[in-house]
């Protein structure tokens, strides 16, 4: 049988099943949100990550901590891409680790590495973070940005390492029917144990359980250690602006820059909880509950598709909204997307707003406007030029 007969017998049957699961609420309420959520959470999390990266590399010097999260930003590309791309594109078109055996086994492989990369970084900024609050005085000679490169390469070098074994143990398999062909990117003949069985295990490890505990565990140490603290920290300030005011300035800006980072973190290490805990309980649910799966009827198995595919949306969504959460957090951080924005702006149009005045539109001439001074309108470079730094 000629491969173009077995191509349409395949789409065939396809088709069918897709019609007889159709008839299930449940089943097609999740075909929605595979066809409509993915697209969203791409376009948001690329653009957000990608402003992310050039704002936060700019600001990699004064904190160590900005180099964790402009790495972050770039990974949490790669997952989105690697991961909820290929997802969406598959209900639709065609599985991409199924076009090629390389394709299969690099996906695959980088699949697990960015996410479990993704996710140590946060636990790596969480651990800085709770040094630098619970050790102030000793922090900076751990925390900063020669450790914190040191600490990114080992991540990386460590999941890739553990994780090279894909590029082996998996490979696309063909299933013979009586008329049909099956291609799927799988665990090959003698891997079957490690990649179906214990490698889910392991994944769930560390992507999941073991960074849970952790980030929950240092956030609760590091808000407790916040609440304590500030009554002392008011004292301390009330002392030192007595004695000496100018070291007090210095040493309040500094400090109210240690907090802004901390509650940033705060809320991205508190999301990910958030997102991934769905997850966590539907692996630990399903894990206790296999010898049940044969018995269940189909509403039952898709039923459980369904919430699968709810808590695997919430997962990549914690991959996508980084860049919102350092907007609502940073104030500084929000000035400086302004002035990427007016940067970018300033190039497309170099005249400044006089020349825009005379080839724009209304609203954008209204854009500029909110640039201007009381006395005059300004270049954009000169927005910039206030904006403060992170």
């Amino acid at each position: 049988m000629s491969l173009e007969i077995i191509n349409a017998t395949n789409k065939s049957m396809e088709q069918s099943l897709e019609a007889f699961l159709m008839q299930h609420t449940e089943y097609e309420v999740q075909k929605y949100i595979l066809l409509y959520i993915p697209p969203v959470l791409l376009v948001i999390g690329t653009f957000g990550n990608l402003f992310s990266f050039v704002i936060l590399l700019k600001n990699t010097r004064k904190a160590s901590t900005y180099s964790y999260l402009s790495v972050l930003a770039i990974v949490d590309i790669l997952v989105l891409y690697i991961g909820l791309f290929n997802l969406w594109i598959a209900q639709f078109l065609i599985n991409v680790k199924e076009m090629h055996r390389f394709v299969c086994k690099t996906a695959t492989f980088l699949g697990y590495t960015c996410s479990e990369i993704s996710v140590w970084l946060i636990v790596a900024v969480t651990i800085e973070r709770t040094i630098v609050v619970l050790f102030p005085l000793k922090a900076p000679r751990v925390c900063n940005t020669k450790y914190a490169r040191i600490t990114i390469t080992s991540i990386i070098i460590l999941f890739a390492s553990v994780n090279l074994h894909f590029f082996w143990s998996v490979g696309l398999e063909y299933t013979h029917g009586n008329e049909t062909t099956v291609v799927e990117c799988k665990a090959r003949e003698n891997y079957t144990q490690l990649v179906e069985q214990i490698w889910p295990w392991v994944d769930a490890a560390m992507y999941s359980f073991s960074p849970f505990v952790v980030i929950f565990v240092l956030n609760l140490i590091i808000i407790l250690n916040v609440i304590s603290a500030r009554k002392a920290r008011l004292m301390l300030r009330q002392q030192s602006s007595l004695a000496r005011p100018g070291r007090h300035k210095h040493s309040q800006e500094h400090g109210e820059m240690s907090r802004r980072i901390t509650f940033m973190l705060l809320a991205v290490s508190f999301t990910f909880l958030i997102t991934t805990l769905p997850k966590n309980i539907y692996i630990i649910y399903t894990s206790f509950n296999k010898a049940q799966d044969i018995e269940l009827e189909i509403e039952s198995l898709l039923k459980r598709k369904l919430i699968d595919t709810i808590a695997e949306m919430l997962m990549y969504t914690n991959h996508s909204i980084n860049f919102f959460l350092y907007c609502a957090t940073g104030k500084k951080f929000r000035g400086q997307v302004r002035a990427l924005v007016c940067a970018c702006a300033t190039k497309r149009y170099p005249g400044g707003l006089r020349n825009l005045s005379q080839r724009s539109n209304p609203s954008s001439l209204r854009l500029w406007k909110s640039y201007s001074t009381k006395t005059d309108y300004v270049n954009c470079s000169q927005v910039i030029h206030r904006e403060v730094q992170l």
